[in-house]
């Protein structure tokens, strides 16, 4: 449901794409090219996680130039999946503990209902379910991200430079090379959930999401020459003309010698290229990007225990421990692609019509490849976060309540983006970056009603609202749910 700030997926939005121009470059008809381009881990590969590195051609963004392949350097792309990755594929779950809870009377021989609040939706109560009492429910929410550190999915910016010439021009000064990205990503999670009373005081809980992730691409790719700065031939009697600087343009056999282009058969003009994770050009082109747009599946699943530690009239305390196991596939950002471990305190008050709830805790995360390069197939961790949540449910009746929460994360050593600006010969540009690994705080609100009917169903509306803009932040996101008490 709500997530802060990853699939550390946006270094990889910065870098995407849809074809503008779909002029085809095969790699066989550029002299010199195909012994320079080297394979990596993400080559011919169709996954999400993979969608950035191919953006721009089977080995990363390289321009047809004879002889010379990666000419751009676009360094944001190295930390965009690790910085967005944890949000989005450690999603904070709705509490899968039902709303009814009971509790076995021998002497009447009969389970009563001990709590007539209904719980809130985000915050674990310190209440279990009650002895050999079943719950069972589903969970449906949508979350679409806007922001990656406030700055807006739809136009993210980004501009390099040329670290190398091009073969036989010592005279060529930088030329650089912006991106404007627009990027989309949706999440769409079901999620099946089941808790069981062992005892009184301890639970067990189980979680199953399914889940569909969108992550569409699209990015418009510049070329800024230098003001004068493109190569001349001169004629020369010896043999091959003489490279010389500088021109912006000639006519006949001896004109510039163009440094960077995007079309061979045009490098007089072809200065902008659309990229995209759809685009439709086949193997053995230099702009080939096998990477979908798309992916569906079972997520991680998660394993909930629960014991009550004290209870009385008003208070009730308990110790949670959530078990995220790496069932989902990480490479398309359905799953972390590590173990998880969320230690949890709950404490619960009930007076009157008054019931916070209150959690603490940690969530660790192991090492995976979303916080690692995918091109080079290595993995790194996954940063963690605090937990503080409080939430109360204000009923209007035994049947219907009114639900708040406040959901706080403090990720720890968790990667940052941020907008700079950059001049040169060309002009002055903008960008986005990583700026290392922070400690930073992601809020949101969630509003919603418990509506209780036929005894022991419970169907739930929910709203949730980010607070905060750090990381990936996302637009108000629905959550609806239904469960059974048996």
């Amino acid at each position: 449901m709500f997530r802060s700030s990853s699939l550390a997926i946006f270094f990889l939005i910065v870098l995407s794409s849809q074809t503008l121009f779909s002029q085809a470059v095969p790699i066989s008809s550029v002299p010199g090219l195909a012994s320079t381009l080297v394979s990596n881990g993400c080559s011919g590969k169709s996954n999400l996680l993979c969608a950035v590195p191919n953006l721009y051609g089977p080995y990363g963004f390289v321009l047809p130039n004879p002889g010379i392949a990666g000419n751009f350097n676009l360094s944001f792309q190295a930390g965009f999946v690790a910085a967005s990755a944890t949000q989005l594929s450690v999603p904070a779950l709705a509490n899968p503990a039902a709303g009814f809870v009971y509790q076995y009377d021998p002497q009447a021989d009969l389970y009563t209902r001990t709590s007539q609040s209904l719980g809130p939706v985000m915050t674990e109560r310190g209440e279990t379910i009650g002895r050999h009492k079943f719950a069972f429910g589903t969970m449906y929410q949508r979350d679409t991200f806007t922001n990656l550190d406030g700055t807006n999915l739809k136009k993210l910016p980004g501009v390099s430079g040329t670290p190398t010439h091009p073969a036989g021009d010592p005279y060529l000064g930088e030329e650089a090379v912006s991106t404007q990205v627009s990027a989309q990503l949706k999440a769409s999670i079901f999620t099946a959930f089941a808790t069981y009373g062992l005892t009184n005081r301890l639970d067990v809980s189980v979680a199953v999401p399914f889940e569909q992730i969108t992550f569409n691409l699209n990015s418009v790719v510049t070329i800024h020459r230098v003001p004068n700065g493109q190569p001349i031939l001169i004629p020369n009697s010896s043999g091959a003309p003489t490279v010389t600087c500088c021109s912006t343009g000639g006519p006949g056999p001896y004109g510039p010698v163009y440094g960077n282009y995007f079309d061979p058969k045009n490098p007089g003009t072809s200065v902008v290229r659309e990229f995209s994770n759809n685009q439709s050009t086949s193997q053995g082109d230099l702009y080939w990007d096998p990477s979908k747009s798309t992916a569906s599946g079972i997520g991680d699943v998660t394993l909930r225990f629960k014991g009550n530690v004290y209870h009385n009239d008003t208070v009730s305390m308990a110790l949670l421990t959530d078990v995220r196991l790496p069932t989902g596939d990480a490479s398309n950002f359905l799953g972390s692609g590590t173990i998880g471990l969320r230690p949890l305190f709950a404490i619960s008050v009930r007076e009157g019509w008054f019931t916070p709830h209150v959690n603490l805790g940690y969530q660790w995360n192991g090492t995976s490849i979303l916080a690692g390069d995918p091109t080079a197939g290595t993995k790194g961790r996954l940063p963690g976060f605090a937990i503080f949540s409080a939430g109360s449910d204000v009923p209007f009746s035994k049947y219907v309540a009114f639900s708040l929460d406040y959901l706080g994360q403090e990720y720890v050593n968790a990667e940052r983006f941020q907008l700079f600006t950059g001049s040169g010969p060309q002009g002055t540009f903008s960008g986005i970056g990583p700026v290392g690994a922070h400690v930073y705080n992601v809020s949101a609100g969630a509003a919603g009603v418990k509506i209780a009917a036929f005894n022991r169903l419970l169907f739930t509306a929910n709203i949730v609202y980010p607070f905060t803009k750090a990381g990936l932040t996302q637009k108000i996101a629905p959550l609806v749910g239904l469960s059974y008490v048996f």
